[in-house]
């Protein structure tokens, strides 16, 4: 299974040192970052039952995904496995402004510290998009569903480090105009959208963030 990892150095340097949740790499991992053929991010977060809490976003608790018989709410809990298989619309609380679609299932591992007031992580993996798949940033109606806005990152072909870039552009464009937020079924005006690095928060992100 590792027959495709790439190393610089002499194996016997760094064997004992092949640990993602070390401070040494852990730095690399905050944000979403591939290795091979993979896509990882790490962070660092409170994990209790049916609550993570974010050093800096403060309490994660819903997590939201969206299928055929509508949207569908489940928990992180310490040690349990989650996959949100590819081409599900999810959202995470206070997390990201948007609902986020990938063309890759993701992985969600979490691990609580070794005592309620150390953090543990907060492990995310997927797969790295090839070809033709895409992500796409996606504002639905909060109380229809109806699609209110889509932007389309081709992570595929320019790779992943076009998603950032497009994240803000899909989150900006949304945001531009208030005609965006009006669902045109029913009427309800939806909240602003916001990046998932809480350091691109203007007054219309926060607003967003503290609501959805």
């Amino acid at each position: 299974m590792f027959a495709a990892i790439q190393v610089d150095e002499p194996l016997e340097r760094i064997a004992e040192d092949w640990d993602f949740l070390s401070d040494r790499v852990l730095s690399h991992l905050t944000t979403f970052k591939p290795v091979g053929q993979n896509i990882y991010g790490v962070r660092r977060r409170h994990i209790g039952a049916g609550q993570v809490t974010d050093l800096r976003k403060g309490s994660i608790t819903e997590h939201w995904e969206m299928g055929p018989s509508g949207l569908v709410y489940w928990e992180l809990r310490p040690f349990e496995l989650h996959v949100t298989a590819a081409g599900t619309p999810h959202h995470v609380s206070h997390n990201f402004g948007f609902w986020h679609i990938n063309d890759m299932d993701e992985l969600y591992l979490p691990i609580p510290g070794d005592s309620p007031a150390e953090p543990g992580h907060s492990i995310v993996l997927m797969g790295t998009p090839r070809g033709d798949e895409c992500d796409r940033f996606a504002w639905y109606c909060e109380r229809c569903l109806t699609m209110l806005h889509e932007y389309v990152c081709h992570t595929g072909a320019e790779g992943f480090k076009a998603f950032y870039k497009a994240e803000h552009e899909a989150v900006a464009q949304y945001n531009s105009d208030p005609a965006h937020r009006r669902c045109p079924e029913c009427g309800t005006l939806n909240p602003p959208g916001y990046c998932w690095n809480v350091n691109r928060d203007g007054e219309l992100e926060r607003q967003g963030r503290a609501r959805w």
